[in-house]
């Protein structure tokens, strides 16, 4: 028995409430473009909320979103100008060794960062780089959207895409209804390729786990993001301190306490005066990854959908929310995203 569902009809519906769909819906809403955002949960409820959240347009020539990192920090800081207390953090980041190697290092004494009881032989400092709190930057671009005009629906799980071709439309299945659009934009992180294949769009992706350590210490202890081939490590006014891990195959909350545990051990014996570090959390994350490591963003070969996926998702949000809602409201291929067309994977 075919089930029949009402339609409701939408302009442009974003699947994904992370910080790039709420980039997407702020980008349409302040064109004034009617736009629906929806999401199985709250904004930034997925691996948003689990970014280091460096913004940098630093990047090798190897790495991924080469092109598109270069926009990063000037989008960001538009963003900045655009909505009033939109808040970003501009400390300004301190690098070094073979991982973060970069042009124009600088020789010590390093004295942006007094605590540190390393002093590397060279390093670079980048004033002009930051980071952001995400999923409280992620809540004021939904609410600017929102003052702009957008819609949301959260709580509301996106089950499959739907096209009629007849009508030249594509739809998103919520179960007891379907929300009819001209374009449906999927950035729904690590869910994007099962939705895709219910319109035979192919997405080569895979969740890739990270681990983030929480730690707590007198504010003031870090003043830059500081990154390095041995940690990365950025705090908050409030003293919270953020250091991502790779993966290493913590399955239970005996070998995550471990992994905190090695974690603080580190940061003790890299800055002074930081015995009184503790282990707040210790989180897995799931990451969206394609397979070559490189964003998959811009318009499907089916008519009306378009993907927007990356990582790094928080540093490439701004520039991606700005070329996709270009691509929808101009109608025009935006050079910059010809590299990362979702059609590769055809």
């Amino acid at each position: 028995m075919t089930i029949v569902r009402p339609w409701e009809m939408h302009d442009t519906v974003v699947i994904g409430a992370g910080v790039i769909g709420a980039s997407i819906a702020y980008h349409l809403a302040a064109r004034g473009e009617p736009v629906t955002v929806v999401d199985a949960a709250l904004p930034a409820s997925g691996a948003t909320r689990h970014s280091f959240a460096w913004i940098s347009s630093a990047g090798g020539p190897d790495g991924p979103a080469v092109g598109l990192r270069d926009f990063s920090v000037d989008d960001w800081r538009r963003l900045g100008a655009e909505i009033p207390g939109l808040e970003l953090v501009w400390s300004g980041a301190l690098t070094w060794g073979d991982e973060f190697a970069r042009a124009e290092a600088i020789a010590p004494p390093i004295d942006v960062e007094p605590r540190l009881s390393y002093l590397p032989s060279s390093a670079r400092f980048s004033p002009d780089e930051g980071w952001i709190d995400p999923v409280r930057v992620t809540e004021q671009l939904i609410d600017a959207a929102r003052h702009r005009g957008a819609q949301t629906l959260f709580g509301a799980a996106a089950l499959r895409l739907i096209r009629d071709e007849a009508a030249g439309l594509v739809g998103v299945d919520l179960g007891h209804v379907v929300l009819g659009a001209t374009n449906v934009i999927v950035a729904a992180g690590t869910g994007s390729a099962a939705l895709c294949r219910s319109v035979d769009v192919s997405l080569s992706l895979t969740s890739s786990p990270a681990v983030m350590v929480r730690l707590s210490a007198a504010p003031g202890l870090i003043g830059h993001v500081v990154a390095n081939d041995e940690f990365e490590a950025r705090q908050a006014p409030d003293g919270t301190i953020l250091m991502p891990r790779g993966y290493s195959g913590e399955d239970s909350a005996d070998s995550l306490a471990q992994t905190g545990e090695t974690v603080r051990r580190l940061l003790v014996d890299s800055f002074e005066d930081a015995g009184d570090v503790r282990v707040l959390s210790v989180d897995v994350g799931w990451r969206p990854m394609t397979d070559d490591g490189e964003p998959a963003v811009g318009a499907t070969h089916v008519p009306g959908i378009h993907v927007a996926v990356a990582h790094p998702g928080v540093c490439l949000a701004a520039t991606i929310g700005r070329l996709v809602a270009d691509e929808i409201t101009t109608s025009a291929a935006a050079p910059e995203l010809a590299r990362f067309r979702p059609s590769r994977f055809d």
